[in-house]
């Protein structure tokens, strides 16, 4: 395993931060969902003449197995995209004042976050919370720390 820093260590966001980062992250993600499937309904009637009820029915009647795997598939990629282009914050991470950093203080890479987002689709992914560190963190070697006081404490390092 990695070397873990303590100030990594020491400024690692609660739970409550974590659950709140979840609820708001996932919002957002399926907000973007939505409005994706409006996008693709409203350009095929315009495309094809498709019926707007037919394709919509046609999206409803969809395979749950397939749906949920597409749904928690495009989250995690619209999650990827986000921290990516926002160096490691999400909406929920923006809100609640908290950042993902790598556990050994290093810079994070677009690897990194292929890894922690990707893996969010494993089953349980969200329960390994209530143990300690969750996979998706532990599997990627990142963590999610409280910004004000980690970047506080890494200057008072230099």
């Amino acid at each position: 395993m990695a070397r873990v820093l303590q100030v990594v260590e020491r400024h690692k966001a609660d739970k409550g931060y974590r659950f709140l980062n979840y609820i708001i992250d996932l919002a957002f993600a399926m907000i973007i969902i939505w409005t994706l499937m409006l996008v693709f309904v409203i350009a095929k009637y315009f495309i094809t003449g498709a019926d707007i009820e037919e394709t919509i029915d046609q999206i409803a009647d969809m395979n749950p197995l397939i749906d949920r795997v597409g749904t928690v598939l495009m989250c995690s990629f619209i999650l990827f995209l986000v921290e990516k282009f926002s160096n490691g914050r999400s909406l929920g991470k923006l809100i609640t004042g908290t950042k993902v950093v790598k556990a050994d203080g290093s810079d994070l890479t677009t690897d990194d976050l292929l890894k922690r987002n990707f893996t969010r689709a494993v089953p349980f992914d969200q329960l390994s919370f209530l143990v300690n560190i969750g996979w998706h963190d532990n599997w990627s070697n990142t963590r999610v720390v409280r910004i004000k006081d980690y970047d506080r404490a890494r200057s008072m390092q230099k």
